[in-house]
């Protein structure tokens, strides 16, 4: 026969199984939902990114431009260094640029290279740079 004792001792067993299995689910869900945040933001920050990597460039191909125009970097005679920039004049998507040319042997320029170029690019806060050593 049947023992009736047996089915009141699992009374409720069916609704603990079935609240695990839901927090289970919550906590997976939570989960991905956290992953999820993280690439949104770095996607946002990519919006960012490339105009400030673009600005970088930008002001290195200005020095260059300078150099190939004048024969040398004419602007900043006698000193060690000089700064090019278009700070009050962004370009089109806001991004600006400076770009930082040292003498050989000067600070972060190596001592084989005639010049170098730092070129720094900003969008917001969101800062880029490229080094070139000639």
């Amino acid at each position: 026969m049947f023992n009736m004792n047996i089915l009141k001792e699992q009374k409720g067993v069916s609704l603990f199984i079935s609240i695990l299995i839901l927090s289970a689910i919550m906590a997976i869900g939570l989960g991905v939902s956290s992953l999820l945040m993280g690439e949104i933001e770095v996607s946002r920050d990519i919006s960012r990114f490339v105009p400030a990597i673009y600005a970088a460039d930008s002001g290195i191909e200005r020095v260059l431009y300078k150099i190939r125009k004048n024969g040398d970097f004419a602007s900043c005679p006698g000193t060690s260094s000089c700064v090019v920039n278009n700070l009050s004049n962004p370009m089109g998507n806001g991004a600006t640029y400076s770009a930082i040319v040292l003498d050989s042997g000067v600070q972060w320029c190596p001592g084989g290279s005639s010049l170098c170029i730092r070129g720094l690019g900003k969008l917001v806060d969101t800062h880029r740079g490229f080094e070139v050593t000639f």
